[in-house]
C-alpha cells in the first residue's frame, strides 16, 4: 500500500454529486502542491480525469 493509501481512502467516502467530489479532489491537490508532494498530486489528477470522462 502506498503511503497516501488513506487519502484515496477517505476520497472514496466522499458522498454527494461529481462535482462535490471534484472540489474534494481538487482541494486536496492544493493541499498537496502546498506541501510539494509532486507523486500525490499525479495520483490525484488522474482521478480527477476519471471524473471528466464521467
Amino acid at each position: 500500500p502506498s503511503e497516501y493509501e488513506k487519502i484515496f481512502k477517505l476520497l472514496e467516502e466522499v458522498r454527494g454529486p461529481v462535482e462535490v467530489k471534484k472540489q474534494f479532489v481538487e482541494f486536496t491537490i492544493k493541499e498537496a502542491a502546498r506541501f510539494k508532494r509532486r507523486d500525490l498530486i499525479k495520483h490525484l489528477e488522474k482521478i480527477l480525469e476519471k471524473f471528466w470522462t464521467k
